[in-house]
């Protein structure tokens, strides 16, 4: 193993929005999870949707639009008139989401984009589609966001939650986050989502999608990438974090890590909870 450098400093210091964004299109260029998450709305989410028209879907914490715009194609397969609807609190990412739909629309697809949190979102009409897309660990109330995308969906549609599954990153921040970051609140699993639902009696049916994650990067000296990659992982900027501190996260992962072509890759599984409406809809 080699040994890393860096500023000494008591915690790391938080990721701004652009490096936030810097951070997650590094971890998504080493990463097959959304690849895999993409091809199972292809396989095994577009043969089972109603075809309606318009068929409305609802992505909750939209962010960048990232997936949607990635999703949106393959429902299009299916289904000729979307209304896409995006719910995203940060109002510079909306922005983002609105500059996108003016330069490049979709044919077929009507945007709106609210500007809201989750939770006080208002529903307007049944959805046929409710996604969240790795962003239950952000919403502080996640039974209340769960129970508020049942009341949208309805009677032929469905909820699907995205989600980080205990192993890989959230091996890593058990371990470190709160060492790190000073919090660890945002810890949330695939895990705690089960515990939800069982404690609601909400039927759900659950699925692991294997992936990993390439953290090569991460064991160079002097990476860019292998910090950017660390950054995520911990939620923070690890390049002003205590070396000592650093150099055991960099251990750590790479006990994690398995070899492979002369890569070491993080095991990263992706879980999909899909959730039909409540029985009273039906």
């Amino acid at each position: 193993m080699t040994t890393v450098t860096g500023t000494a400093g008591p915690l790391a210091p938080p990721l701004s929005m652009d490096a936030y964004a810097h951070c997650f299109l590094t971890f998504r260029k080493h990463s097959t999870e959304r690849l895999a998450m993409l091809r199972w709305c292809q396989e095994r989410l577009v043969p089972r949707l109603p075809v309606k028209s318009p068929f409305a879907a609802l992505s909750v914490g939209a962010g960048n639009g990232d997936f949607d715009w990635r999703l949106i194609p393959i429902l299009q397969t299916q289904l000729k008139n979307l209304l896409y609807v995006m719910v995203e609190p940060n109002e510079t990412l909306c922005e983002g989401l609105r500059e996108r739909i003016r330069h490049y629309p979709v044919s077929g697809v009507r945007f709106e984009i609210d500007p809201v949190r989750c939770e006080n979102f208002t529903i307007r009409r049944p959805f046929h589609l409710v996604h969240f897309t790795h962003c239950l660990y952000y919403i502080p109330d996640r039974e209340a966001a769960v129970g508020h995308a049942l009341e949208a969906v309805g009677a032929d549609g469905q909820v699907l939650i995205f989600h980080q599954t205990p192993w890989g990153i959230d091996q890593v921040q058990q371990r470190f986050l709160k060492r790190v970051k000073g919090s660890d609140q945002e810890m949330f699993t695939s895990r705690e989502i089960q515990a939800i639902l069982d404690r609601g009696g909400i039927s759900y049916s659950l699925e692991v999608l294997d992936g990993h994650t390439n953290v090569t990067e991460c064991f160079r000296p002097g990476s860019a990438e292998g910090e950017a990659l660390l950054s995520f992982f911990l939620e923070s900027d690890v390049r002003h974090l205590d070396p000592a501190l650093k150099q055991e996260v960099v251990e750590y992962l790479y006990e994690l890590t398995s070899p492979r072509e002369g890569r070491r890759l993080l095991y990263q599984p992706v879980a999909i909870f899909s959730l039909p409406p409540p029985k009273d809809r039906g």
